[in-house]
């Protein structure tokens, strides 16, 4: 059975296992909706077994048009008595067939040359199934991976496991230019421990992925506000020239526009706004850095030249560009003021 760890993001929550340590069993849970980690699961559960057995025989279940007897015939011995690994998906879409079927599986002594894994994304259907599996499957968290710090702690494991480290600032980076999706962050650190020698800095992730859409829209936020007012109009017209569009400027000017709105005139710590406004403590710990150059009337003109410029930018005006390079120069022009 795999070795069980704590913490979120690539550790497992309550009895479950991780992703990283999970290995074949009679019965596998894969429960969650974050497809990268369960496929990530799936793959090593497979390539275990196919190191053991070179024949191993690997099917996959559309449970939702399952027919009755259907789990039991695939989980019989074959003619030459190959290993078989069953994949079950989308149990959340359960025939009642299958769900009568694989109550009637788990009851039954296993068969050591058959390995089940079952794939649940979320919801009630098959609950008493469900309950069966808690007992006696081994369960893998896939649980979905939404928030910058579970995904600053995904990124640390994945180069924790793989005996490398990435800078703090340079992860901090990585989630905002490929964090979009965990698929796209963990083909990120995959390809930075693959082509970087030794530590990963922030350096290295702005020569890789800073051209990034997130990554350039963010940049050009950052320097409006910082009060580097030719820096963001260099920064703006270098990402329209590589296919950036004014409405993802205008997001990532809002969003920063929110951030030094709230902390302008706030007299607690920055990270208790984190969840109000769906960021990272890190983040607000940054964007307060710089709600210090804001007042609370300069920080409102800001909201508002970003609002009519998104506006514009989404069809209220001709010129989207100019719209957004008018409200640069305004915000970059109040900072410090």
């Amino acid at each position: 059975m795999a070795v069980r760890s704590a913490g979120r993001a690539g550790g497992p929550k309550g009895g479950a296992v991780s992703f990283r340590t999970a290995e074949p069993a009679p019965v596998v849970l894969l429960r969650g909706a974050e497809d990268y980690l369960a496929s990530r699961a799936l793959d090593r559960i497979k390539a275990a077994l196919r190191e053991k057995h070179s024949e191993l025989e690997y099917t996959r279940m559309d449970v939702s048009e399952a027919v009755v007897g259907e789990l039991s015939t695939l989980a019989s011995p074959s003619l030459f008595g190959e290993p078989r690994l069953i994949l079950a998906e989308d149990v959340a879409k359960t025939s009642d067939a299958f769900l009568s079927d694989a109550l009637t599986f788990l009851e039954q002594p296993v068969d050591e040359d058959v390995t089940l894994v079952l794939r649940h994304t979320g919801g009630n259907r098959g609950k008493k199934l469900l309950d069966a599996l808690s007992r006696r499957a081994v369960v893998v968290d896939c649980a979905a991976v939404k928030s910058d710090t579970d995904k600053l702690e995904f990124l640390r494991q994945e180069f924790k496991g793989a005996g490398r480290t990435i800078h703090p600032d340079a992860a901090r980076a990585l989630v905002a230019a490929a964090g979009g999706t965990l698929s796209d962050l963990g083909a990120a650190a995959q390809q930075l421990m693959r082509d970087v020698p030794g530590d990963v800095t922030a350096e290295h992730v702005d020569k890789y992925f800073g051209g990034r859409v997130e990554a350039s829209a963010f940049k050009v936020a950052d320097a409006a506000f910082e009060g580097r007012g030719e820096a963001a109009m260099r920064l703006y017209r270098h990402a329209l020239a590589t296919g950036v569009a004014p409405v993802a400027v205008t997001a990532a000017l809002a969003r920063k526009g929110r951030q030094v709105g709230a902390l302008v005139d706030h007299r607690g710590r920055p990270d208790q706004l984190a969840s109000a406004l769906g960021a990272a403590p890190w983040q607000l710990q940054q964007s307060a850095e710089t709600a210090r150059r804001w007042t609370p009337r300069a920080a409102a003109r800001a909201v508002e030249a970003i609002a009519r410029a998104d506006a514009e930018a989404k069809g209220a005006g001709r010129t989207p560009e100019y719209s957004v390079e008018r409200a640069l120069a305004a915000i970059a022009a109040d900072a410090g003021r």
